[in-house]
């Protein structure tokens, strides 16, 4: 149970981290590149930090390879998908107020991606898996 909450507290202090990082790197995009490639570039440069650090630090597997990182986006696209959903759902169904929901999506997909983290992406018999 220690090691679950070790690794919950990792796996949101490295989200929080990343969600800085992609605003700062936003803010320093945005104006030269417009805003949807410096968002872009933002997710995508801290997805590379997120796999990395979520590789060795928070779920020390060490074993970074193809599958594990295809599994790792795939994970990723489909959080992305479920907050969209959520974003749509309580606009238009819930009329949940727009600056409450990003916190809304992040109580659904935070633990939903840590979920799929631990026991599909970085799950320790994940080093023996090939296609």
């Amino acid at each position: 149970m220690k090691n679950n909450l070790g690794q919950i507290i990792k796996f949101c202090a490295l989200g929080g981290i990343n969600t800085c990082l992609t605003y700062v790197i936003y803010l320093l995009l945005y104006h030269s590149t417009g805003n949807t490639f410096a968002m872009a570039s933002g997710y995508g440069l801290t997805s590379l930090l997120a796999l990395l650090l979520s590789d060795q630090w928070v779920f020390k597997l060490g074993a970074a390879n193809f599958w594990l990182v295809f599994r790792f986006y795939v994970t990723y696209g489909a959080t992305w998908l479920i907050s969209i959903a959520l974003t749509f759902i309580a606009t238009n169904w819930w009329a949940l107020q727009p600056e409450l929901i990003p916190f809304f999506c992040l109580l659904i997909t935070t633990p939903t991606n840590f979920c799929l983290s631990k026991f599909w992406v970085f799950k320790k018999s994940s080093k023996l898996i090939h296609p």
